[in-house]
């Protein structure tokens, strides 16, 4: 680490990145939880209580959210001391997957409600910019992981 990465604080000037990215997979791991236990905040209710009576969905939604659990702490061992025990091809692999993941997975959706919306299958609603939340989770992955000592 060099001194120009440090800012006053004493922090890498990429920390910011990785406590976004820490904090954005502890709010997506308690909406999956808070999904699985009946509450369909965000969710269209009566869809959403179909979606979860099926049990591969309920188990699906509780994988994702333990690796959203799991992804809380690659973010922050990319930005915190204890991280250097975490072999460093390891943590870049996990942290480079999540951003590449999650990258693909928003870019597909917004062209998929571009499509939809441009064909009329879809009327615009706010909700369709939850595609978006994806796109910031990867980025804010992307960049921990680019920042991470001084890569």
């Amino acid at each position: 680490m060099t001194t120009t990465a440090i800012q006053r604080s004493g922090h890498p000037s990429g920390s910011w990145a990785g406590y976004g990215a820490a904090l954005w997979s502890l709010l997506f791991a308690v909406a999956h939880v808070v999904w699985a236990m009946g509450w369909y905040v965000g969710l269209p209710a009566a869809e959403a209580r179909q979606w979860f009576q099926r049990t591969g969905f309920l188990v699906y939604d509780l994988v994702v959210a333990g690796m959203c659990v799991a992804a809380v702490f690659v973010a922050l061992a990319l930005v915190q001391p204890w991280g250097r025990r975490v072999p460093r091809r390891l943590l870049l692999l996990l942290g480079w997957g999540a951003a590449g993941l999650l990258v693909l997975r928003g870019v597909a959706g917004v062209i998929q409600g571009v499509y939809l919306i441009a064909f009329r299958k879809l009327t615009p609603s706010p909700m369709q910019f939850y595609d978006l939340w994806f796109c910031l989770g990867g980025v804010l992955f992307g960049l921990s992981v680019k920042f991470h000592r001084g890569l």
